[in-house]
Formats: structure tokens, C-alpha cells, sequence
């Protein structure tokens, strides 16, 4: 936070002030629950809920005042240090511009169709071995959680890694006028969130609102893989664009890959005539090409190779993110519940091929806001199944008779395919069949909720 006081905060952002003189908040904070002494609490109005009923509360658990926009709804609370304005959603919006406008640090930001946080966890890993840095926690990654993390920063904090979430065109050239990233890296593009925008050309246009942002000394890294779809707007990035990829047609580009199962990988980074070998601890072939996306920022803000290899070694990734846990049962469970798309299951679904397990299950729920490629990529997945040679597939949701067909239609056998309509059923299922030795991974989309299906197996 600024050295300032909520009176000036009025004044140059818009607002009235009514309390105490010379109040400088010391963070800020929109869950009253959360609230401690010294913070700013902003009264949100939100779906299911209005931030202006906790205001009471926020003040008895520390906080130094409020940022309100219904002085009506917190009369009881008039005497005390009141910041009015007429949308506390757009006052934390700038609150947070004027922040990251006084302070100067390398402002990292993450965005793509899959990855997003684990390659923001990666950035992370790595530049901490360097610098006192600051990232998006969970996945606050919109409008109004990546503000929260920059209304966090200080001038004691030396870069930062943001991740930005996209559901339509203007988002992310919304989140970079606050963040003012000077590097950017877009993990890849899919097709999530087809629905909302049409086509992957589309969602491209979407996440390419980041090259314009990226300033003439700055650098941003994208996927070879997607050098097509982001053409059209590569011309509109002032800063260098730097390509990642496993060949040798990208600028930092992995070799002699060696995959460790659940130990993650070792590899040879070949970048600006450099080469080193390097290990990761987070498995997956998806998770080295953003390993080297990470490994290229961390170069550019002259981060040291054994800092680096520190730094990969060490990463600590966000909850239901090919998180491994083991039963009582002695069972192996891959929890990548926290969402799914067809890029991320696919990869998933190789990396639960890549580790040792004796009998090797796949617990598969439906992918959401897939648009015109529902069908074929539900389909596709039985059939990516049967090739990274899943020996049970137990398919939950409306669509998971999609998935069976595909993996029939590859030449997987019909009984080795369960179908469920809920997790419930699903749970009940893998309770009665489970056994010692078994690797299970569980993947589905957000509204899925698939991680009851884990808390069951480990309950």
C-alpha cells in the first residue's frame, strides 16, 4: 500500500471522506472474516451477498475503515472512518492503478487457455531465489482479485507475478491498464471458452490483448505451437517475442527429455546460445514447455542458472493441481480437479500414463463451455485414453457417453468403461473396486466439483 490517508485516497480518486484525520490503511481487504488491524475494508455488493452488512464486522476485527457506496445500508456505522464513492469495485480498480503506478518492479504477467497458475507457481519458484516477490494467490485472477494483489504490493517488493484470467474479448487489455506488466507469457491457446467467443481465432485475439502491453525493453514468451493463431497480432507487441517449444524451430526449446513419473523430468534447455540441463519436480510433458517459459523470464531479469535450477526444484503448486495423494488404502490419486479443458486433460491424462501404478484408472468429467467442439472433443478423449493405455475409464456427467464411444471407437473394450450421471454414483463405484496399488486420476471441469470424488476415496 501508499503512504497515504484515506482523505487523500478520496481526493485523488474520487470520493468523500468522513472520520478521523491522518488514517493511512496498511492493506486492504473485501472478506470481513479476513479483516486485521490496520486493513481497509471494501464493502462489495455481489450476487449472493453485500459487503456493506459486514462493515461492522470488518471494523471489529481490526480494520481502520470502509470503502463504501450505500451510506443507508451502514447508518450504524456513520461515526466511524467512512470512504463514500459510487462503485467500491471500480475505487479498488483505481486504488490499485495508483499503486502500480508508484512503484517500479518487473511485473510479470500469465495468461492462456491451460497452465495459467502453474506456470504463474513456476515464475514464482524461480524469481524468489532472486528477488522478494509477490504473486496472485489461488486463482484471483480477474477483475476484481488481481487488484487485491496489487493494492498488496510495496516498495519493499522487488517484481511480481500476476495471472489473468480471460471470459471475453477486452478482459485482458482491461487487467493490463492496472498490472502494467513488463513481461507476459501466454501459455498456449485451446479451446476453452469457445462458447463464449466462437472459435479458437477468437480466443487467440482474447489473450493476445497482452502483446500490446509489453513495453520496448520488456519480453513476452509464446507457445510455438500456437505461432498461427497469434500471427495476426504479434506486430502490435512493442516488446520482444520470444518463442518456447520442444524443437528446435523455437527460440528456448527442451531436449534429451527424461520423464521421472511422479518425480517430474529432466531435460536439456537449449536458449540464446546457452545450454543447461535442468530438472523440474512437477511431471507432465505440458509442465516442461512451461518450465521453459518460466526458465526465459528468469533469464531476462539476469536470474542465475543455479537460481533457476533452485528455484525449479523447489516449486510449490497451487491445491488440485496434479496434486498426488495417497489413500490408507495404499491408492495413488492424481487430483487435477480444478478444472478441465481438452488440453489439460489431455495432458493429464499422459502424465497419469507416465507414472508406475499397477492398474491405472481415469476418472473423467465433463469439460464445460467447449461451444462447437463438445462433441468431438469429449470424443477425442475416450480415444486418448485408450492410446496412453488407461486400463479402466469411468466417464461422470451428461457427456461422458461421448467419452466412451471415442475410447470404444480407438479399441478399448466396453467393459473396461463405467459410466456415471454423478460423482456420488461415481465414488460409489471406485469405492467397491479400488485396491492397493491403483493410480486414479481425477479431472473434470470447475462446476464438475470432482474433488468430492477425491475427499471420498481419502475419507
Amino acid at each position: 500500500m501508499l503512504n497515504l490517508t484515506m482523505q487523500n485516497l478520496a481526493k485523488f480518486l474520487g470520493g468523500r471522506y468522513r472520520g478521523a484525520p491522518n488514517v493511512i490503511p496498511q492493506g486492504v481487504v473485501i472478506d470481513s472474516r479476513k479483516a486485521k488491524d490496520g486493513d481497509l475494508f471494501f464493502a462489495i455488493k455481489g450476487e449472493n451477498t453485500d459487503g456493506h452488512h459486514y462493515v461492522d464486522a470488518a471494523l471489529a476485527n481490526g480494520a481502520v475503515g470502509a470503502v463504501i457506496s450505500q451510506p443507508k445500508a451502514v447508518e450504524e456505522q456513520l461515526d466511524k472512518n467512512l470512504l463514500i464513492c459510487e462503485n467500491t469495485i471500480r475505487f479498488l480498480q483505481d486504488l490499485a492503478k495508483l499503486i502500480r503506478q508508484n512503484i517500479t518492479l518487473p511485473v510479470i504477467a500469465v495468461t492462456g487457455s491451460t497452465g495459467k497458475t502453474t506456470t504463474k507457481d513456476m515464475v514464482f519458484s524461480i524469481l524468489k531465489e532472486k528477488f522478494n516477490t509477490v504473486k496472485t494467490e489461488g486463482n484471483y485472477n480477474n477483475e476484481l482479485g488481481l487488484p487485491l494483489t496489487l493494492c498488496g504490493i510495496t516498495k519493499e517488493h522487488e517484481a511480481l507475478v500476476l495471472e489473468m484470467g480471460m471470459r471475453g474479448l477486452g478482459q485482458i487489455s482491461f487487467l493490463c491498464q492496472m498490472a502494467q506488466p513488463t513481461h507476459g507469457i501466454i501459455t498456449n491457446i485451446g479451446q476453452v471458452h469457445a462458447e463464449l467467443l466462437g472459435s479458437q481465432e477468437k480466443i487467440a485475439q482474447a489473450k493476445a490483448e497482452l502483446l500490446e502491453f509489453i513495453p520496448p525493453k520488456g519480453s513476452i514468451f509464446l507457445n510455438s505451437k500456437d505461432r498461427q493463431l497469434l500471427k495476426p497480432w504479434l506486430e502490435r507487441c512493442p516488446g520482444a517475442v520470444i518463442w518456447f517449444g520442444l524443437d528446435s524451430y523455437a527460440d528456448i526449446w527442451a531436449a534429451d527429455i527424461r520423464y521421472l513419473g511422479e518425480e517430474g523430468s529432466q531435460f536439456t534447455v537449449h536458449f540464446a546460445g546457452d545450454t543447461q540441463d535442468v530438472e523440474l519436480n512437477i511431471p507432465g510433458e505440458h509442465n516442461i514447455l512451461n518450465a521453459l517459459a518460466a526458465i526465459g523470464i528468469a533469464r531476462g531479469l539476469d536470474i542465475s542458472w543455479k537460481e533457476i535450477k533452485r528455484g525449479l526444484a523447489g516449486i510449490e503448486l497451487t491445491a488440485m493441481r496434479l496434486q498426488i495423494e495417497n489413500t490408507r488404502q495404499g491408492v495413488k490419486i492424481i487430483n487435477d480437479t480444478y478444472n478441465a479443458n481438452p488440453t489439460s486433460m489431455e495432458a493429464a491424462i499422459k502424465v497419469l500414463n507416465e507414472i508406475s501404478g499397477e492398474r491405472k484408472i481415469a476418472v473423467l468429467g465433463d469439460m464445460y463451455e467447449l461451444g462447437i467442439y463438445e462433441e468431438t472433443e469429449h470424443y477425442h478423449m475416450g480415444q486418448i485414453a485408450y492410446q496412453e493405455n488407461v486400463d479402466l475409464l469411468v466417464a461422470v456427467g451428461k457427456l461422458g457417453e461421448l467419452i466412451g464411444k471415442g475410447a470404444i471407437q480407438a479399441g478399448m473394450k466396453e467393459e473396461k468403461i463405467k459410466f456415471y450421471d454423478n460423482n456420488i454414483t461415481a465414488l460409489e463405484f471406485l469405492k467397491e473396486i479400488i485396491i492397493s496399488g491403483d493410480l486414479i486420476l481425477v479431472k473434470g471441469s470447475r462446476g464438475m466439483k470432482m474433488e468430492t470424488i477425491v475427499q471420498g476415496l481419502m475419507g
